[in-house]
């Protein structure tokens, strides 16, 4: 049975497979931890576009109380404004806020109220059926009040101011601002992905995309429940609702903006479509790092492979020259380990039975022929093998007479697997070596089969007289067997020895040679 090795190859494809696991185990990770980053990054997202909403409100809305305290102003440093310059002061406070729809004036206590509104002639209505009239009585000191109602079917802003001008008399400084107006204005700025909402200190709706909900108060509940929390608490607050606007899930931030002296509040929505498109775009990126850093890792890998292999097909044909060689060295040593022991045999003949000589040097030298035609072939297969061993049974059956018997029981079907060359004829040798068949005590060897393995066995024979071809033995057949075996990379024989018999177990090699 060939014993298991790892290869270059096979330690590089499973370093490789090592290294990609740990790779795809790190993108996991990366990926659990991108997908937090990600969490993170839809909050850092909301935050961003809800602030860049809240901050145009914030700077729009402050800009309409910069208009309203410049008409202030004007009044406290005047004595009786002609009407002539408070057209002027109008038309230069409407350029400054384009949001302005009509500035107004009016007597404190007064019943009457001077208007100039954007683009048309200047007016002189009564108070007291005057829209406005609420916003007069409200005022109070120097404060700033507001009010959104009605003038006719369009919704109205309007912001107050008492002042005191040079000679003690009390004017009231107005400033109307069509609601359908201020978003027209505003949109007019670079805009960002979500809308806003602005209510005023009583949840009356200032500016809204849709004009249907402009001066009405907030509907849905968790908007409401959001406007009071930071109406009494002038926290930012965070909620996630269902547009009535868009009819889409949307993150909702509210925050308070101080108008006049009051806390107002800003709702700013961030549909989710638009988070998740952020998000698709931030895992879109991350994955296709995480596919170029495979790829790259691949490549690699490939390269890697290949550089190994060049040096292993290398090496390994450096260790099959090297093996090659030992081996043609190990077959060389059979044909002279098989001569001299030949020899000796042939120099017992002489001295004994000088015919029997003369057989024996013909059957040797067509015997040896064969082995110089088969010095040069590594593995041979079981059917030459077990002819070769014939005909050296042959030779020394001339020698032994019936002092010596070979049976063989190979299955016909093994005959074309492969051993070593000449290795069932040098274990037979050494059978005859070692037993020195004589009268009356007969050697047997048997050729079979047990699994893969191929199984030679000879029975012990002992006596009392020198054999002079054991002395001669030094075991270099059987040394020569198992090095040829360990250099095709193969088990090496088994040896059982016992009392009465030693037996050799030999791998069948099933491959090609």
């Amino acid at each position: 049975m060939a014993r298991q090795r790892h290869t270059p190859k096979g330690r590089l494809l499973i370093t490789g497979t090592v290294l990609l696991i740990l790779l795809v185990a790190g993108i996991l990770i990366a990926g659990r931890t991108i997908n937090g980053v990600a969490v993170q990054m839809s909050g850092r997202i909301v935050r961003h576009i809800s602030e860049y909403h809240y901050r145009l409100l914030q700077v729009e809305f402050e800009r309409s109380e910069g208009v309203l305290d410049a008409s202030v102003q004007f009044m406290r440093e005047r004595t009786a404004p002609t009407d002539a310059e408070l057209h002027v002061l109008a038309a230069t406070l409407m350029r400054m806020d384009p949001k302005a729809g009509c500035v107004w004036f009016a007597e404190a206590g007064g019943r009457t109220i001077r208007s100039y509104p954007r683009g048309k002639t200047p007016r002189t209505t009564e108070a007291a059926g005057d829209f406005r009239q609420r916003l007069i009585a409200a005022t109070d000191g120097d404060s700033v009040r507001s009010h959104v109602t009605g003038s006719g079917r369009i919704q109205v802003w309007s912001m107050a101011c008492p002042v005191t001008d040079r000679t003690g008399h009390r004017h009231i400084c107005g400033i109307d601002f069509p609601l359908p107006e201020i978003y027209t204005c505003m949109t007019q700025s670079p805009a960002s992905s979500g809308y806003a909402t602005l209510f005023d200190p009583e949840g009356v709706i200032v500016y809204h995309p849709d004009s249907l909900k402009l001066g009405r108060p907030a509907s849905d509940s968790t908007g409401l429940a959001a406007f009071r929390k930071v109406a009494a608490t002038g926290q930012s607050v965070t909620v996630h609702a269902i547009s009535d606007y868009l009819n889409i899930d949307e993150e909702r931030i509210y925050y308070p903006i101080q108008l006049g002296g009051r806390r107002w509040v800003a709702g700013i929505g961030i549909p989710r479509l638009v988070i998740e498109q952020e998000i698709d775009d931030f895992h879109f990126y991350t994955v296709f790092a995480a596919v170029i850093s495979v790829l790259f890792f691949a490549v690699l890998l490939v390269l890697a492979q290949r550089r190994w292999r060049r040096e292993y097909d290398l090496r390994r044909h450096s260790e099959r020259e090297s093996a090659q060689l030992h081996l043609q060295q190990l077959l060389e040593q059979i044909d002279p380990h098989f001569l001299f022991n030949s020899l000796n045999s042939l120099y017992a003949l002489i001295r004994c039975n000088p015919d029997q000589a003369r057989e024996f040097t013909l059957t040797l030298s067509r015997v040896y022929r064969r082995v110089l035609e088969r010095r040069k072939q590594i593995l041979s297969t079981l059917a030459e093998e077990i002819d070769f061993t014939w005909q050296y049974y042959t030779l020394q059956k001339i020698r032994f007479d019936d002092r010596i018997e070979l049976t063989s029981a190979i299955d016909p079907a093994l005959r074309n697997w492969r051993i070593p060359s000449m290795s069932l004829q040098t274990l037979v040798e050494n059978a005859v070596k070692h037993n020195c068949p004589q009268s009356g005590t007969e050697l047997h060897v048997s050729l079979g089969r047990q699994g893969d393995m191929l199984v030679i066995k000879n029975n012990r024979i002992y006596t009392n007289q020198t054999n002079d071809q054991s002395i001669e033995s030094y075991g270099i057949g059987i040394s020569n067997l198992k090095q040829r075996y360990r250099l095709e990379g193969e088990a090496e024989p088994e040896f059982v020895a016992s009392q009465d018999a030693f037996e050799v177990r030999l791998p069948i090699i099933k491959r090609k040679q």
